[in-house]
């Protein structure tokens, strides 16, 4: 079974310092030497992916961005300014949104059809972007996670990949990143701190759990979990106040912890699965129809 391989392609410096200080600072050249690793590593286990790029992140680096679509990776949209979308009103996320197609699809020469929100902040209250994504011409958003989260999730959605009729008579595939049910909850498996802290074991494990379900596993990655630096929020800028120098330790203390293990459990997951990306899932698979009409009141 081929599963689903994705990469949120953002510069971790920069927005951890505008969580930090509230400011935004230029991009910085950190994200080059991750992304050396990170497509090194799929070169290695001949694998290709889905890089959901951030439109202010292609701005600032386009040879990054036309790198990645050089070597055969599919380029889909993470919007541009890495927005929340309950924060935003429907005008606002669809400038935002077509912006970052607009750019991303100018730079990689190839129409987008993917969409991710910042931190899957596609939530029961702003299914409605759903509806906006289809207007712009998405075929797929991978924003929704299954799970109870006090930052994003929808408890109960459908955990596997879904199309879906909106209310505004458009279609979307919704593509989840995978979880498994365990005691009657559902947990994140395959991305982000859920990756780094579980053992290699448990990982492969849990994707083969996923699997004998005839569902592939959606996983998910960010570049600064493969650097082989140690990460810092204020190593190119520098706090302002004990306040902001206290939440920036914060992020450092969470996205260092078990990090270095990333770059090897990576490999041994990509030399015992098949993976590819969400354009060419949906080229081959047949996706099953929901009776659900999503909408933001459903």
């Amino acid at each position: 079974m081929k599963n689903l391989l994705t990469i949120d392609l953002e510069d971790w410096h920069q927005l951890a310092f505008r969580r930090a200080t509230g400011q935004l600072p230029e991009s910085g050249d950190a994200v080059s030497r991750q992304l050396d690793v990170l497509l090194g590593i799929l070169r290695q286990h001949r694998t290709r992916a889905t890089f959901f790029v951030l439109g202010m992140f292609a701005q600032a680096h386009p040879d990054l961005v036309l790198r990645v679509s050089t070597e055969g990776h599919e380029i889909a949209s993470h919007g541009y300014g890495h927005v929340i979308v309950n924060s935003i009103s429907r005008q606002q996320f669809r400038e935002d949104t077509a912006r970052s197609k607009e750019l991303l699809e100018d730079i990689s020469g190839r129409r987008g059809i993917g969409y991710r929100a910042a931190e899957f902040s596609i939530r029961a209250r702003s299914l409605w972007a759903l509806e906006l994504l289809a207007e712009l011409g998405f075929q797929y958003d991978s924003s929704i996670f299954p799970i109870r989260h006090r930052r994003y999730g929808i408890p109960g959605f459908n955990a596997q990949a879904m199309r879906y009729r909106l209310a505004n008579g458009l279609q979307i595939v919704e593509i989840p990143p995978a979880t498994i049910a365990i005691g009657g909850v559902r947990l994140p498996i395959a991305g982000g701190g859920y990756f780094r802290l579980m053992p290699a074991w448990l990982v492969c494990d849990a994707f083969q759990r996923v699997n004998r379900e005839d569902a592939p596993v959606v996983a998910y990655f960010h570049p600064y979990e493969l650097d082989p630096q140690r990460l810092d929020v204020f190593a190119a800028n520098r706090p302002a106040t004990w306040q902001q120098r206290m939440r920036g330790w914060g992020f450092n203390l969470h996205q260092n912890l078990r990090r270095e293990s990333v770059p090897a459990k990576l490999s041994e997951v990509l030399k015992k699965f098949n993976f590819t990306t969400c354009e060419e899932f949906l080229s081959e698979t047949s996706i099953f129809e929901s009776k659900t009409v999503l909408s933001s009141q459903s």
